[in-house]
């Protein structure tokens, strides 16, 4: 009679209905992690290009405007534009509903006449929720010609979901910075990209000058495609290890 540790282990249970949707439920974890781990790590190597390119351009020489409106929109963005020209506070817009350091506010956006008689759309920062405007009171531009860089963003898109600014009158908070909706609303014609402000900095306490944009977006995805791998690890090893020891015990028993 062959003893105990000679013995095979009994697997028959296997073939029960309810194992076998433990094996197709197994079975399924296993390729749903791994799409996730694959997806995620496909976008880490998107945001890893993307950072490159962001390092890279934010490095280069600012722009003029001119060389600017040359390119396309997708060679300007993220690029440093260096603009001239005299503000129009009475043409400004508060973009709502934007946080910096977790304060809940606004981010004022005003248009820059340059001397060609262009319009550059300036997002100068955030003011405080209870901002009345526009235009902002506590947050004025400074008066005549200014020299100013900021970095070139395109317009922005609704996505399927979020606020719809109305597609018709006159906009004096809007959700997004919709270029081309604002451009009916402005008495010279609009750059087809409006510029974050980054120099100089504000002299006014209002509004705060907004972070520039930094590379390092891509480290989250890395860290949650191992996540999704290791779930699948998880699955993959201890779903035989449990069937293992479900066997080990039905040995004991009989």
């Amino acid at each position: 009679m062959p003893r105990l540790g000679e013995m095979e282990p009994d697997y028959s249970f296997a073939s029960r209905p309810r194992w076998l949707v433990g094996h197709l439920v197994a079975l399924v974890a296993i390729v749903l992690f791994v799409t996730l781990g694959f997806w995620q790590y496909s976008r880490h190597q998107d945001r890893s290009a993307l950072d490159a390119r962001l390092e890279q351009r934010l490095a280069a020489e600012p722009l003029t405007l001119e060389s600017a409106l040359e390119l396309d929109v997708a060679d300007v963005e993220l690029r440093r534009v260096a603009v001239t020209g005299t503000y129009l506070p009475e043409e400004e817009v508060i973009l709502q509903a934007r946080s910096l350091n977790g304060r809940s506010g606004h981010n004022v956006v005003t248009p820059l006449l340059t001397e060609n008689g262009i319009a550059v759309l300036v997002n100068r920062g955030w003011v405080p929720i209870d901002t009345a405007g526009p235009p902002v009171a506590e947050a004025p531009p400074p008066a005549g010609q200014v020299a100013v860089v900021g970095v070139a963003r395109k317009t922005e898109i609704r996505g399927s979901l979020g606020p719809v600014d109305p597609a018709e009158g006159l906009l004096g908070r809007i959700s997004r910075v919709d270029i081309d909706r604002l451009a009916g609303q402005i008495s010279s014609p609009v750059a087809p990209f409006y510029l974050q402000l980054v120099e100089p900095a504000q002299n006014a306490a209002f509004p705060l000058t907004l972070p520039t944009p930094e590379p390092g977006g891509g480290a989250p995805h890395l860290s949650y495609a191992v996540q999704w791998v290791l779930f699948a690890g998880v699955v993959f090893v201890g779903y035989p290890l449990l069937m293992r020891s479900t066997a080990r015990k039905r040995q004991l028993q009989d």
